[in-house]
């Protein structure tokens, strides 16, 4: 589908979201001393981290991924395209000697 139709891309709940964050673990100060600026920071790093993991560097890896399927594809397509030619080409040399076979069958009639 169409990115602008995933909601989930541009939102998620923070609530549903808390218990997520490692960055919680990683500080050592105590509860107490956190202020609200420190706890906005906190779910503000939280939100970051759920979109980078999420969100942002799996579709970096799709990226990738459709970039060399891409580049695949036009080998591919650049292989069969000179098959195809070599066919042709052998064709119109069999079409060609056919055609001067028929022409001296007639010339000889």
């Amino acid at each position: 589908g169409d990115i602008k139709d995933d909601p989930s891309l541009f939102s998620w709940d923070a609530e549903e979201q808390q218990d997520f964050c490692p960055a919680k673990e990683l500080t050592d100060e105590p509860k107490e001393a956190k202020t609200e600026q420190d706890e906005e920071f906190s779910l503000w790093m939280c939100q970051m981290q759920i979109f980078f993991t999420a969100k942002f560097f799996p579709a970096y890896q799709h990226e990738k991924v459709l970039k060399e399927k891409i580049k695949e594809n036009r080998i591919r397509d650049a292989e069969l395209a000179e098959l195809r030619k070599m066919k042709d080409e052998e064709l119109a040399k069999f079409i060609a000697g056919r055609e001067a076979e028929e022409a001296k069958k007639q010339e000889a009639a």
